[in-house]
């Protein structure tokens, strides 16, 4: 008769498994119900270890979540303390030299700092007024702006027209006088409005020319309308480019953001933040900022090695649309001197394009247009070159 295994010995040596019962030919009596209650028992035993396992993935999943979000903690707290630091040396720079001092002159200089205290609140106070003031006079400006965009899209024409006939039987009343005829009058019949009024007042900005492709050229033809509205505490800008339905994109007005806290102010601005827009691009295969490339690539292992494919990508090219995705700021503990000076140039070229807009182009956009302000930029230019060499030229003598 055969003996059953120790299954979980206990002390003393005894099985906690008794010996199987037999009949009476001594053949041993299969215990089902037994049996089947150690399957279930080791079936949940199975059932647990795989619960666990799944568990400890989770866990897993969940922990490199943490840890992601710790670095990324991490990275901002230390950001965080870097301009703590820079904060803590200037107050220390102060402190140190207020020490040095003598006691007679650190009150004089104390007072010096509370009248310039009392010099900031009076800013604080001018630029809120000055605020209002700005916004009074947009306003203003703001029907002009409409009828400016009225006579782009061709809404006035016919007025145009009326009161240039007006004009006209005015001058034919006057004495006879030889009055040019204009030629092609019947090729002009079919013109609306003012074409390219925009895409060509952009080109006439060196600033804002540079950054136009041939390719950006037939998407801004429909471009009609660009605003400029300020924030009502003067602290920063929202410019808004009106797009008429073409072939490139759905997104129908693309807009940019600038908090500049100082922005009334003559200094050198501060850039607060700068948001941009994202650009729905009707095909993958007409964005504008960038170009569909292909190329030929060997394969060198596995059972297509040696031969030949051809891989289709997607590259970054030269687009003024770029404009609507401002350059990010990266970490200050990853950039080196270098970088930083990169991401300045970038940040100062791209506030001077929106400055172009906001100061000059959407101000004065019929004199960009016929290409007068320019003419006047550069007599200006040429003025400051001639007053400086009479300047130099007085110093010699």
């Amino acid at each position: 008769m055969s003996t059953p295994l120790d299954l979980n010995p206990t002390s003393g040596g005894t099985s906690a498994i008794q010996s199987a019962p037999s009949d009476e030919a001594g053949n041993d009596i299969v215990d089902l119900d037994g049996a089947t209650t150690m399957l279930e028992e080791t079936q949940i035993v199975t059932e647990d270890a795989t619960d666990q396992e799944e568990g400890e993935e989770d866990m897993q999943v969940d922990n490199d979540d943490i840890k992601n979000e710790e670095e990324e903690n991490k990275e901002d707290e230390a950001d965080e303390e870097v301009e703590v630091e820079i904060l803590q040396d200037e107050d220390e720079d102060d402190e140190d030299m207020m020490a040095m001092l003598p006691e007679k002159v650190k009150c004089r200089v104390e007072k010096l700092i509370e009248l310039n205290a009392t010099r900031d609140a009076i800013m604080v106070e001018y630029l809120a007024e000055r605020a209002v003031l700005e916004n009074k006079y947009s306003a203003l400006c703001e029907p002009l702006y409409t009828k400016r965009l009225e006579v782009i899209q061709g809404k006035m024409d016919s007025l145009i027209e009326t009161e240039k006939k007006g004009a006209i039987n005015s001058e034919l009343l006057a004495p006879p006088q030889d009055v040019p005829v204009e030629e092609d009058e019947d090729e002009d019949e079919n013109i609306v409005g003012v074409p390219q009024f925009w895409v060509c007042a952009m080109g006439h900005m060196e600033t804002v020319a540079e950054l136009v492709t041939e390719r950006d050229v037939d998407c801004l033809e429909h471009l009609y309308n660009v605003t400029c509205e300020d924030f009502p505490n003067g602290k920063g800008f929202t410019l808004k480019f009106y797009f008429a339905t073409n072939d490139y994109f759905i997104t129908p007005i693309l807009s940019k953001t600038y908090e500049i806290p100082n922005l009334l102010l003559d200094d050198e601005p501060i850039l607060k933040n700068v948001t941009g827009c994202t650009i729905q691009w009707k095909d993958p295969n007409k964005t504008l900022t960038h170009t569909l490339v292909s190329k030929k690539q060997r394969a060198k292992k596995g059972k297509h090695a040696g031969q030949i494919r051809t891989v289709t990508r997607h590259e970054r090219c030269d687009s003024f649309f770029h404009f609507f995705n401002p350059p990010r700021m990266p970490s200050l503990e990853d950039m080196d001197e270098d970088e930083a000076d990169a991401i300045e140039e970038a940040f100062d070229h791209d506030y001077d394009v929106a400055q172009a807009f906001r100061s000059h182009l959407i101000p004065s956009g019929v004199l960009w247009f016929t290409g007068e302000a320019l003419d006047e930029d550069l007599q200006a230019i040429t003025d400051e070159l001639e007053n400086n060499n009479v300047s130099t030229e007085g110093e010699e003598v």
